[in-house]
């Protein structure tokens, strides 16, 4: 590293707030849906609005604020999204949840751009997948502590508790990274030049929509987690939280490895996590009634789904060749574009009268997609490689 590390973890602590805004309502949606008096897909709107604000709210913040210093663009995002959580808890109406839901989606999007455009430059490029990985690990802890805590809570208190949760955690981080960030950081200019020309490379969309695809068949069933184990595995509402324990130890383990790995081969590493996703959410499709190879496959569905994230991000940097945060905002984007896409279909596989075993099937399908784009824009991109070898184009930052 080229700088101390505890800018890292500061980042971190605030991607672990803002995961656990993210994924722990997927453990509420049958209280949510009670409370307004909707059908469980309806509900599901609450993660599919948080998923478009990221969408859409990140990379144009992204765009809008990239000569805003990383350290005053963090506080500012992390400030808005806490009076976002503040609103979701206090909103009277599903629609205002779903658009304070929105509008926190935005600030995770935009946060999560800039966060591994700081954890790109604070490292080496040989290091560069392990740093993303530790950022990410806020999110993949977030699906441990945050999650369980979280839903505890909403068991105890109702639903809305999980927002004023989530709103200390933001409050905490907010005080980590203005104690932690430095308050000179890196230069920070208009995107022009390197970065409007990785724009214009086909095999950098290629590899967002790669990101979505794949990250979008997991949310196909896991948005609907709560009710699917609850119908299918006869599991009670309180250990649905203990199994999102497992698919949360999952995450951590998969994030971790997979960013060492990610370090060594970037292609080897995400077409690995891709594989086993496609073959674990198979499996769970027919074994969802077994509740020890429940347990089992979500630690594993948690390890790959979430595997996939570092070597992804690497490798978007590595197509675009520059770093920013408009590019990793982009990026960050396509994971939630897939999470949006992925609530969705399978709200709309609900609504067609399927039942929940048939989620995973459709999941696996789509992430099966997901990781053929890859395989072409690897291909393209080792062909692009060979070509320009003799006349290398080095990093450069925006």
């Amino acid at each position: 590293m080229r700088s101390s590390p505890l800018p890292l973890y500061a980042l971190a602590l605030t991607s672990f707030a803002l995961g656990t805004a993210e994924f722990a309502p997927n453990g509420q949606l049958l209280s949510v849906a009670d409370g307004f008096g909707v059908p469980v897909a309806d509900a599901g709107l609450i993660t599919t609005g948080f998923a478009l604000g990221g969408v859409i709210g990140g990379p144009l913040i992204a765009a809008a604020t990239l000569r805003v210093p990383h350290k005053l663009l963090t506080v500012m995002l992390v400030t808005v999204f806490l009076f976002a959580n503040i609103g979701t808890a206090l909103s009277p109406t599903l629609l205002l949840v779903v658009l304070s839901r929105a509008l926190a989606g935005a600030m995770l999007g935009a946060f999560m751009g800039v966060a591994i455009t700081i954890a790109s430059d604070i490292v080496t490029p040989a290091r560069r997948g392990r740093a993303i990985a530790l950022v990410f690990s806020g999110l993949t802890i977030s699906n441990v502590l945050g999650v369980v805590i979280g839903n505890l809570a909403g068991n105890a208190w109702g639903w809305r508790s999980v927002f004023w949760f989530v709103t200390v955690l933001a409050v905490i981080s907010l005080f980590g990274l203005v104690a932690v960030l430095p308050l000179k950081s890196e230069a920070v200019v208009a995107a022009s030049g390197s970065v409007g020309t990785a724009l214009r490379t086909g095999r950098l969309w290629l590899t967002y929509a790669a990101m979505a695809l794949a990250y979008g068949g997991l949310f196909i069933m896991f948005t609907y987690v709560e009710p699917m184990l609850q119908e299918r595995s006869g599991a009670s509402h309180g250990t649905v939280v203990w199994l999102l324990l497992v698919f949360g130890v999952g995450l951590v383990a998969g994030t971790h490895f997979a960013g060492v790995f990610a370090d060594r081969s970037v292609r080897a590493t995400t077409v690995t996590a891709m594989v086993v996703l496609i073959g674990a959410l198979i499996a769970f499709s027919f074994l969802d009634t077994n509740i020890v190879a429940v347990i089992v496959l979500l630690g594993v569905l948690g390890a790959a789904g979430f595997g996939m994230v570092p070597p992804l991000q690497s490798f978007a940097v590595e197509v675009a060749n520059v770093t920013s945060p408009f590019i990793s905002a982009i990026a960050s984007a396509s994971f939630l574009a897939g999470v949006s896409l992925g609530s969705a279909v399978g709200g709309e596989v609900l609504r067609r009268g399927f039942d929940y075993n048939a989620l995973p099937v459709v999941g696996a399908g789509l992430t099966s997609v997901g990781l053929v784009v890859f395989l072409t824009v690897a291909a393209l991109h080792k062909r692009a490689l060979l070509k320009a070898q003799a006349f290398p184009v080095p990093l450069s930052i925006n």
